[in-house]
């Protein structure tokens, strides 16, 4: 390539290989070691394990999709002791070999607390916990919370990468 030369308006930088006018060999596609990139490449098999820190950025991802598909079918989910429910606020961490989903609630008076739910994980099964004494006005928030959780374990049980 001339550098002298100006850019005309048919240049397409496209054409230019830029390691042949460097003057070094072209560089190989790099191999992917991260197996969420591989995943979202389409790559048939992820050679590495699955690190449970990855497994709960998916799970999160997918159980927010299920809270707003739910808040969107019109599911009453407020018990009467909460102000405001944030149904973007729901996070999935992981603590030891326990998945928690949770979502942040807004209590009278701005107080602020996070219902969960919880999930065992164990030699690639997932066992829910089950919660003692759940007042009858924040049942169908648990019950929000633990299909979210369920309907996301399921999808990512269902691909071929887990």
């Amino acid at each position: 390539m001339d550098f002298e030369q100006p850019i005309s308006q048919d240049f397409d930088a496209d054409d230019v290989d830029i390691f042949a006018e460097l003057g070094t060999p072209s560089a190989q596609q790099p191999l992917t070691s991260d197996p969420l990139q591989s995943i979202l490449n389409g790559d048939e098999e992820v050679s590495t394990p699955v690190d449970p820190l990855l497994v709960a950025e998916l799970l999160q991802v997918l159980a927010q999709h299920t809270i707003r598909q739910q808040s969107n079918d019109g599911v009453e989910i407020l018990p009467e002791s909460a102000h405001n429910i944030d149904l973007n606020s729901a996070r999935v961490t992981l603590s030891d070999d326990e998945y928690r989903l949770s979502l942040l609630v807004e209590l009278q008076g701005h107080q602020q607390i996070r219902p969960c739910v919880r999930v065992q994980h164990n030699s690639g099964e997932f066992d829910f916990v089950e919660e003692q004494d759940i007042p009858s006005g924040w049942k169908p928030l648990y019950d929000l919370l633990e299909n979210a959780f369920k309907q996301a374990i399921q999808s990512l049980k269902s691909s071929s990468y887990f």
